[in-house]
């Protein structure tokens, strides 16, 4: 017996957050978002990111390696960071960048670096579909 599948998306109240557009979302390139703040901040900024669409993150503990004296001067006293890398859809690496340097500037103990690396392909479509937000799916319709 063979088994055809047709692509179909879910009804649009199932994908769609309210307020958010309906429209399937047509393919975005991908980037890899890291961040090296401090580690008290760390959850701060996972959840903070949240907002940009952001569904994985990966924190690595980490610890500078300037000398006790220069981060003394520069009023960087703690040294116990965390890395923090996450996938971004291209067209809201502008947005999370602006917002992320304002939080730089205007949390206390906030500082951090922020840069963005662009990937060049994911293997699997449920994976990108994962990465991207994109909740499109294929549903077996006959059997």
């Amino acid at each position: 017996m063979r088994s055809k599948f047709k692509a179909i998306t879910q009804p649009a109240a199932a994908l769609a957050p309210v307020g958010k557009s309906t429209e399937p979302k047509a393919v975005q390139k991908l980037d890899l978002l890291v961040l090296v703040v401090n580690r008290s901040k760390a959850e701060f900024y996972i959840d903070f990111l949240h907002t940009f669409e952001i569904n994985l993150h990966t924190v690595m503990p980490a610890h500078g390696t300037a000398k006790t004296e220069m981060l003394e001067y520069l009023g960087l006293a703690d040294d116990d960071k965390a890395v923090i890398f996450n996938i971004i859809r291209e067209d809201q690496v502008p947005a999370a960048l602006a917002a992320l340097d304002e939080k730089f500037h205007t949390i206390r103990n906030g500082k951090g670096i922020a840069f963005t690396v662009p990937l060049t392909g994911t293997i699997g479509v449920a994976i990108y579909q994962f990465l991207s937000n994109n909740r499109m799916t294929v549903k077996e319709v006959e059997r």
